[in-house]
């Protein structure tokens, strides 16, 4: 339990956050949706914040309380609990589904700013929509939508996507941002059925990917129109569709094998980067040692495997992922 006067703690949320530009604002909706669908299954991948550095543990947390209480990706609650007001709905939320642009502009256009900006104007193109890009700037759901341009020939629509955390290598972060940017293009292109996924269920598979990573109880529609909930046919299929999707934007078969094999081999391990860190937590703790120093020992090993496979290795790489 941690009392703070300010947001610093919104540090401890590093994280990876792709933009998706979408082809025009009329196809914003979809593309959406898409995203809101994906974003549980992605996130139940790259879980890797489950631990907090060690004096923001109460006196009473153990090794055994942490594994059995806490989630695999502490970086969700954490960032709702310190940017949101309990006196009004939350800034930091999972969204609704769109139904035209517009509605994502007067979604922004309503949410309360934190605070006043002095703008003197300026030259480009999105600089008459300030107060709607201030507005914007505390618009914080994890999927959300972002509009801008330095001129109005450059003006875009796109898709951020906030969910992922930080990954161990650059091939795995590589590895997601390829998985995100494949499967919307893939979903959207072949008019992929989980669109039909209701929204309460993708929220759903979104907060129980973050508690408990690829353990978690997602629900899926495949291509052939089949509800899942298993996850080899679940991420069988979201990988096959992102691979499509990474076809269809030219990459060729042995470029995309390259990306998305970091991310297969999690689940075929059923390893994510949170799960070594919780097993490395256990070792030390096995071996005599307190929630402190074996908080400290197990990211000390997470910083030790990093160091040698941070630019050219992956994280299925490092011993320990099963």
């Amino acid at each position: 339990t941690l009392e703070t006067p300010t947001i610093c703690p919104g540090a401890l949320t590093s994280s990876i956050q792709p933009h998706y530009q979408v082809p025009a604002a009329a196809d914003l909706p979809d593309y959406f949706g898409y995203a809101l669908r994906v974003a549980g299954p992605l996130l139940a991948l790259a879980v890797n914040s489950p631990l907090f550095p060690p004096s923001l543990y109460d006196a009473d947390a153990t090794v055994e309380s942490v594994l059995a209480e806490d989630p695999l990706e502490n970086r969700v609650r954490l960032y709702e609990a310190v940017m949101n007001d309990a006196e009004r709905p939350g800034k930091v939320r999972f969204p609704r589904d769109i139904d035209a642009a517009a509605d994502a502009v007067d979604r922004i256009a309503a949410d309360p700013p934190i605070a006043p900006e002095l703008f003197d104007g300026g030259d480009r193109f999105d600089d008459r929509f300030a107060h709607l890009g201030h507005k914007h700037g505390s618009y914080w759901r994890w999927v959300r939508p972002v509009f801008g341009g330095a001129s109005e020939s450059a003006a875009n629509t796109r898709i951020e996507f906030r969910p992922l955390p930080g990954q161990p290598t650059v091939r795995d972060a590589v590895s997601l941002v390829a998985a995100f940017a494949g499967a919307l293009h893939g979903l959207v292109t072949t008019d992929h059925p989980v669109s039909d996924l209701p929204w309460e269920t993708a929220r759903a598979n979104f907060y129980a990917a973050a508690r408990d990573g690829l353990d978690a109880d997602l629900a899926w529609i495949t291509a052939d129109g089949a509800e899942r909930t298993d996850i080899d046919d679940l991420y069988g299929d979201l990988f096959a569709v992102a691979a499509e999707g990474l076809s269809r934007a030219g990459f060729d078969p042995e470029a995309i094998a390259a990306r998305l094999r970091p991310l297969r081999r999690r689940v075929e391990s059923r390893t994510t980067p949170a799960d070594w860190k919780r097993d490395r937590l256990r070792a030390h703790a096995d071996g005599g040692a307190s929630l402190s120093t074996a908080v400290v020992a197990a990211k000390s090993d997470y910083v030790a495997e990093q160091a040698g496979t941070l630019v050219e290795g992956t994280f299925a790489d490092w011993p320990g992922v099963r």
